[in-house]
């Protein structure tokens, strides 16, 4: 007898796993010069936001007092580079990437797998991290240590040991 089947009926291949069902073995961590790629993306578009105000003092570097020019770029520049912040932590927030780590297809998880939470990623990885970078003489030495950190056995900076997280490949 043959097999009929209901062409109406739904289809039967299980949903592909969303992205906060991932296991650990599923995950491949980022190359660590992947991550600096991204790293220096996101950096560079706030030089962009920044260029304007270069321009801006070029126009007319010995002029005592500025232009309506040169004082609505000193306005706009300003806006322009809270904008692009507020837009990368909302990223951030929605997928835990910025556009660097979008753009280069990677993503922050948590080290078992699993999303990772916008407090964490803020909180650990950026603010904390941030505040320890600010301190005068040590600072800069924890930046550097923060950053070499990566080509360790784990390939993990330091904000990512001290939020339990690691970058991966989406």
């Amino acid at each position: 007898m043959e097999d009929l089947q209901n062409p109406y009926a739904a289809p039967t291949a299980p949903p592909p796993l969303p992205a906060h069902a991932w296991v650990d073995d599923r995950t491949i961590k980022a190359d660590p010069w992947i991550r600096l790629v991204a790293r220096l993306i996101d950096g560079g578009l706030m030089m962009v936001c920044i260029l304007p105000m270069f321009i801006a003092v070029a126009i007319d570097p010995h002029s005592k007092e500025p232009s309506p020019v040169q004082m609505a770029i000193m306005l706009i520049v300003p806006l322009a580079m809270l904008g692009l912040f507020i837009y990368q932590l909302v990223l951030l927030a929605q997928s835990s990437q910025t556009l660097g780590k979008r753009w280069m297809r990677i993503r922050i998880v948590r080290n078992d797998g699993t999303d990772a939470s916008f407090g964490r990623i803020f909180g650990l990885r950026m603010l904390v991290v941030g505040l320890l970078e600010q301190v005068p003489c040590i600072g800069f030495i924890f930046a550097v240590i923060n950053v070499c950190w990566i080509f360790g056995e784990e390939s993990r900076c330091l904000h990512d040991l001290l939020a339990d997280t690691k970058v991966v490949i989406v």
